[in-house]
């Protein structure tokens, strides 16, 4: 058999990668493909990421269906150990950029038979070089790559879920392969892996995290020791790590901005910087500079990918900026965290908003952690961690998802049938345990009489009914805060331009939306023909429309912004990447509404949750109204009348608060469709005794949200 018949969806996408015409000899010369297809990997590399992952996807659908194909068991470990070397870079790789799903997919493929990148659900069997069965050659050969695929593994675990046991169960493997690699010689992976274990260790409680960290502190004050490892080093003891050396992270932190500056690497510096910020003072001092950092590190971000992959890049970095925000939620003003934050997400060619906002930040260590311009307010917690555990607990049991929590992985009963649709049996419990966290009671009695923000700014951010429990605790509404920018000002509404997606519900909402702008004299524009891309584009570039309506389907994968977006008429997607380089008419701000499932939910990790399709549509132009979750359609049809109801008579943010207020009871939402217009098909949709006890969850009608 010959290479190109063995790899054949590689060879016909790749056929100019030479040496398809060798013989194909796992046996005899596994050696050889390993290294054919490491050197085809960085010959792609070199190019970008683009050219080197999908030709990596694609060995790795031609190594399933040899796996499948495999004769016998000593065939079957030959391509574990190809396995295993295929998945190496593309997971680094992926890692680098925050592609963090897609990483967990390389990590566990690289080591299973049987696990399936695209499902939510594994049950495989997960297994590490060196591969019984296999020539002691090829074994030899793959062993040297299990450094950097420990490296990747333990530094994904601390950022994603789903790792946590199998690092547990690898855990003296690992140290006893990277040990073997530093007595080899091999010091700059070794120590990068052996750090990379010890600060997952750390986090999660790990009883090898002593000695380990033991072990690298010591390393670290060896003469023999060059300053560039020293400094990878000493990193790790900006955590909690540093309770095993003589010094606190602070201390590190310093040490390392005054002897080791020139060896820090990429974002390291501002890292330095945020744990060596403890007071007001060392935030005074060195304000400047550390804003300069931080824009130094954004900038370059951009500079070197696409938009979209910036972005990723941001999000998953952001827990570096946790520590400068702890501190500032304690000592510094609402001003000090929007400049970080502006820092780190603003754009150059655009103005900051002002500070008249409410921050949120739900995982301080003394509380959730209120912020305005005036005050600041903990909401007490004798556990706080706890509390945000049960929180995200909630959030998962209600969504059928899983959301990692402070405790780390835990047994998830997921129906991957069901994965990502609402519990409807839990939503009482996901209210109880968002009121229970965030303690809005508490924190109305905190505010201000007059206290009326223009939004909420939430970090680290998380897919909750926030918004909607804020007005009805604390009796104010704000928009979620996405871009961070000046708004310009509203359009008043003249024009309302509709894109008729098919759904169960399409002609009952249209018909609703005709009513409205026959009796608010709106100008009605209802988008016709063929409902593919081009069309939309050319919809949504209209500079006529003040509201652009769009009915439809949407799509959301937790970890690819290319697999999100908007369901086009023949069923193909419109990508949240390419959605968001279509023109917005200015100079005044638009409305836009997508009442669409899961239009504003948004890959959670570690900073405001703005990977997301309404998310990467606001701007100074544009304000969106988006459903945090797969909405059910009564609801959808529900909150559309609503909506355009009160549009007729009020501003958005204050239509759009009394709109999920009047869908919540179906009297008063009865009630509204009356007032548009008598015979609506929607009233006799929406009259049921089943619909009303639906609506009536928090599922429903904190679904919805305001994005600024």
């Amino acid at each position: 058999m010959k290479l190109s018949e063995a790899f054949p969806l590689t060879h016909a996408a790749y056929p100019q990668i030479g040496r398809w015409e060798e013989e194909f000899d796992l046996e005899n010369r596994g050696v050889e493909v390993c290294d054919f297809l490491v050197d085809a990997q960085q010959q792609l590399l070199e190019e970008s990421d683009e050219q080197m992952l999908p030709f990596s996807a694609l060995v790795r659908a031609d190594i399933i269906e040899q796996t499948r194909l495999a004769p016998n068991e000593t065939t079957a470990s030959c391509v574990d150990c190809v396995r295993f070397i295929a998945a190496v870079i593309p997971g680094q790789r992926t890692l680098s950029s925050g592609q963090l799903g897609d990483c967990y997919g390389w990590v566990l493929w690289g080591i299973s038979r049987a696990h399936d990148p695209a499902a939510r659900v594994n049950n495989a069997i997960y297994a590490v070089p060196p591969y019984r069965g296999a020539p002691r050659e090829l074994n030899e050969a793959v062993l040297p790559f299990a450094v950097d695929w420990i490296c990747t593994a333990y530094l994904l675990a601390r950022k994603f879920g789903g790792l946590d046991n199998h690092c547990r169960d690898f855990f003296d493997y690992s140290t006893r392969i990277v040990l073997m690699a530093l007595t080899n010689g091999d010091v700059r992976a070794a120590v990068d892996a052996t750090l990379a274990i010890a600060n997952w260790a750390t986090t999660r409680g790990h009883p090898g995290a002593e000695a380990l960290t033991g072990a690298v502190f010591q390393l670290s004050q060896r003469d023999s020791v060059n300053a560039d490892t020293k400094a990878r080093i000493e990193m790790l003891f900006l955590t909690r790590a540093a309770q095993w050396t003589d010094r606190t992270p602070v201390e590190w932190a310093r040490h390392l901005l005054g002897a080791r500056r020139e060896h820090l690497r990429e974002h390291e510096i501002f890292q330095a910087m945020a744990v060596a910020t403890d007071d007001l003072e060392s935030w005074t001092a060195n304000r400047t500079d550390i804003l300069a950092e931080i824009r130094r590190l954004s900038t370059s971000y951009y500079e070197r990918s696409s938009r979209a992959e910036a972005l990723i890049s941001l999000e998953s970095r952001a827990s570096i900026l946790m520590p400068l925000i702890y501190c500032l939620t304690r000592v510094g003003t609402v001003e000090d965290i929007l400049d970080v934050l502006w820092a780190w997400y603003g754009s150059a060619d655009r103005e900051r908003g002002d500070s008249n906002v409410l921050f949120v930040c739900p995982n301080h260590a003394d509380g959730v952690a209120y912020v305005w311009a005036t005050g600041r307010w903990f909401a007490p917690h004798t556990d706080i961690g706890g509390s945000f555990e049960d929180l995200l607990i909630g959030i998962s049991n209600a969504l059928s998802e899983y959301f990692r929590g402070p405790a780390g992985d835990r047994v998830v009963d997921l129906d991957e049938r069901r994965a990502g649709i609402p519990a409807f049996e839990d939503g009482q419990a996901l209210l109880e345990a968002v009121e229970g966290h965030y303690q809005l009671r508490g924190l109305a009695e905190q505010l201000p009489h007059d206290f009326a923000p223009r939004s909420i700014v939430v970090l680290p951010g998380h897919r909750d009914p926030f918004q909607s429990l804020l007005r009805r605790e604390t009796g104010r509404f704000a928009a979620l805060e996405a871009s961070l920018a000046a708004a310009a000002v509203d359009r008043p509404i003249e024009v309302l331009s509709v894109w008729p997606g098919a759904t169960q519900l399409t002609e009952p909402e249209l018909e609703c939306l005709r009513a409205a702008a026959q009796a608010s004299s709106w100008r009605l524009k209802v988008r016709n023909g063929q409902l593919d891309v081009a069309a939309f584009k050319e919809f949504y570039e209209d500079p006529e429309a003040d509201v652009l309506w769009v009915i439809g389907h949407g799509e959301q994968s937790p970890y690819s912004v290319y697999e999100s977006g908007l369901v086009m008429g023949a069923g193909d997607l419109l990508a949240i990447p390419h959605l968001a380089s279509f023109a917005i008419p200015a100079p005044r701000r638009r409305l836009l509404v997508l009442n669409v499932c899961s239009s504003g939910s948004a890959q959670t990790m570690d900073g405001m949750a703005r990977i997301g399709l309404a998310q990467e549509l606001c701007c100074p132009h544009q304000q969106v109204i988006a459903h945090l979750w797969p909405i059910d359609y009564h609801a959808a049809l529900a909150f559309g009348c609503s909506l355009a109801s009160r549009l007729r008579t009020e501003p958005v943010s204050i239509a759009f608060a009394s709109a999920t207020e009047v869908m919540r009871r179906q009297t008063d939402l009865l009630q509204e469709l009356d007032g548009i217009a008598r015979g609506l098909s929607a009233r006799e949709r929406l009259a049921h005794e089943h619909v009303a006890e639906k609506l009536s969850n928090v599922l429903c009608w904190g679904c919805p949200a305001l994005f600024t």
